[in-house]
């Protein structure tokens, strides 16, 4: 067997192997914990005033004024923690072929390669080469 065939069954076996990985490969997980803490704090203010009013006999009026206040401060942290899960399974962007034809009358098959590109969604553009100098485009959809 020739040297050239060889190389060409590696290469080709090399590229199977990594279209297989990459197809294989699970999602891309990423889970984003974030901790919210949210701190309140409330004042409550309870004033009391008390005024008494004494009246003496001989007609003199003592007034006294109390003022209770009453103050209350309080803090409560309330702590609630989230987590957020993106999952992402990202398509490959680009498509190489080898391509091999034959003629019904010309027993000599003629080998080609196509590369392609994701364009929009499942839509592929490409472009091809053949062994006797022809070319060629085309438009493919995955499904």
């Amino acid at each position: 067997m020739d040297k050239k065939y060889i190389v060409m069954a590696i290469v080709f076996m090399c590229a199977v192997g990594y279209a297989f990985g990459r197809y294989f490969q699970p999602p891309q997980v990423v889970t984003k914990e974030v901790e919210v803490i949210k701190e309140v704090e409330v004042v409550k203010r309870e004033v009391k005033t008390i005024i008494k009013e004494v009246t003496r006999p001989d007609g003199t009026k003592e007034t006294t004024t109390t003022i209770d206040e009453n103050t209350k401060e309080t803090t409560r942290k309330d702590q609630n923690r989230q987590n957020e899960t993106i999952v992402t399974a990202q398509k490959p962007q680009w498509k190489v072929d080898l391509m091999v034809k034959a003629s019904l009358t010309n027993i000599i098959p003629v080998y080609g390669a196509s590369v392609q590109r994701r364009i929009l969604g499942p839509m592929f553009v490409g472009v091809q080469g053949w062994g006797d100098q022809s070319a060629g485009v085309s438009l493919g959809m995955e499904f």
